[in-house]
């Protein structure tokens, strides 16, 4: 008679073990497996796209005799001017950097202004492109590059039309911010950077009034003040009448019209005083001519 080995069947907490092993090794896998894909994704298709504007210098000045020469520096500070109708030349340099293909566009508020572009790359030889406003931009720019913008033109008139009372309008000699270049690299992504640079023109009777006032202390001067008032609004020839009314451009004394006042006061007086001594003195120096006061005479004349 053979003897059957009885079967023994797993233990139910064994089972509830290798189920709860292989579902934890299950999850694990499941969450470190979008990793990789996920990570390497964007790292095969590229980096995102950049563009940067590096190392950027730009020097203006103003060519007053129109020779092709700059005279005068243009200072882009907010308390400085250009003159107007005034040739400028000058320009700006940079390295560009770009992943993708980006178009440059150059702007300008000068009139009549032109742009000559070089571009360096390394290696390879130099390109130069004429931009102006009909055909300010240069396509396909990528990688990095050397960019020197030699640019041309002429300071805009600065005024503004004023309006008076019973319709009254005249122009006044204000100063006006302009764009004088700006640059700016865009790809198809609408990722881009800007090179910006602003001045203001305005007339020479407006920068030479400015200068003899900006050489004054307003706040101890009230013909100062009302000077600067008066070229704010944009009448540099009346400021200028005003500031004469001074001793000196940097005149610091008490106001002009307060001493007027003192001394025509003190004339006054002076005058007041003479004219009472001058009475005292000649009633003094007149004879007494009123009748006397004495007893009448007893006296008659004989027949």
């Amino acid at each position: 008679m053979m003897h059957t080995i009885p079967h023994r069947r797993p233990r139910p907490a064994i089972i509830l073990l290798l189920t709860a092993l292989l579902c934890a090794a299950l999850l694990l896998a499941a969450l470190l497996l979008p990793y990789p894909l996920l990570a390497s994704g964007p790292l095969q298709n590229g980096s995102p796209t950049s563009v940067d504007i590096a190392d950027r210098e730009c020097t203006f000045w103003l060519d007053a005799d129109g020779d092709g020469q700059g005279d005068e520096t243009i200072d882009a500070g907010p308390d400085h001017y250009a003159r107007q109708e005034t040739a400028v030349v000058g320009g700006c340099t940079f390295r560009l950097n770009t992943d993708a293909a980006a178009t440059l566009v150059v702007k300008s508020e000068l009139d009549d202004w032109q742009a000559t572009v070089k571009i360096i790359r390394n290696p390879g030889a130099p390109e130069t492109k004429t931009l102006y406003p009909a055909q300010p931009e240069i396509p396909g720019l990528q990688g990095g590059m050397e960019i020197s913008i030699d640019h041309q033109g002429v300071t805009p008139r600065s005024e503004k039309n004023r309006t008076l009372r019973d319709n009254y309008n005249h122009a006044v000699q204000t100063p006006r911010h302009f764009r004088l270049l700006e640059v700016t690299v865009t790809t198809p992504d609408g990722i881009s950077d800007r090179l910006e640079q602003s001045v203001q023109s305005a007339s020479s009777a407006y920068i030479e009034t400015h200068r003899r006032i900006s050489g004054s202390n307003p706040g101890e001067s009230s013909a100062v003040a009302l000077a600067a008032e008066l070229l704010a609004e944009g009448y540099p020839q009346t400021a200028d009448r005003v500031l004469q009314l001074t001793d000196a451009p940097g005149n610091t004394g008490a106001n002009w019209w307060m001493w007027a006042t003192i001394a025509i006061a003190a004339a006054l007086v002076l005058a007041g005083g003479g004219v009472g001594i001058m009475s005292l003195r000649h009633r003094s120096s007149v004879p007494d001519s009123s009748p006397p006061t004495g007893p009448p005479s007893s006296g008659r004349n004989q027949m």
